[in-house]
């Protein structure tokens, strides 16, 4: 049976050795599927949208993001301080980051701090399986954060490559209610 390490590993290569095109490709969908989902932004409008800011082949939903903007939703990203990770709102994609740790992309310093906690909190991940479970990419962040903001709606971003049937949580992994592909969304009990 394979480790958690292992499965990670195998799932970021294929991640990694696709190509550009399909890369955007399947991104535009995922991100119009969203996009449908929010009912064109109605209904996160009230309690808003934490995103990520792809690196490495990740699901890009910066054209989700910037429609969010533009529809008036506030929307937020991630900023790494050490061991911690928090939201910072943002109100332009083109205007409102500089590279952060791990050289990815982050709010810019004069970003406020994002308060609002009920928000949909889109999230990226190395693995997902069809039972809502998560494996990041080993540092832990978005598994500090969550738990400390239990409100959160939390939606795993991830390409159908991504996926397995069942992956072994840890005690300190933090699980998902949807997760969406590039084949639909699917949304568990948790």
């Amino acid at each position: 049976m394979e480790t958690k390490q292992q499965i990670r590993k195998r799932r970021l290569i294929c991640r990694e050795e696709m190509d550009e095109t399909a890369v955007r490709q399947i991104s535009a969908q995922i991100g119009n599927r969203l996009w449908e989902y929010f009912d064109r932004g109605r209904t996160v409008r009230k309690v808003g949208v934490y995103g990520y800011y792809p690196h490495r082949k990740e699901v890009d939903l910066t054209i989700l993001y910037q429609n969010l903007l533009q529809a008036n939703v506030p929307l937020a990203f991630p900023r790494v301080s050490g061991e911690t990770m928090e939201f910072f709102r943002v109100r332009s994609m083109e205007e409102d980051f500089e590279e952060g740790a791990f050289h990815i992309m982050e709010p810019r310093r004069s970003c406020s701090r994002a308060d609002f906690y009920d928000a949909v909190c889109l999230i990226p991940g190395s693995v997902f399986d069809r039972k809502g479970n998560r494996y990041g990419y080993g540092r832990g962040y978005y598994d500090r954060y969550l738990s400390l903001h239990p409100k959160l709606y939390r939606m795993g971003i991830a390409y159908e490559e991504q996926t397995e049937d069942e992956i072994l949580p840890e005690r300190c992994d933090v699980s998902m209610h949807a997760l969406a592909t590039e084949k639909g969304i699917l949304f568990f009990g948790t």
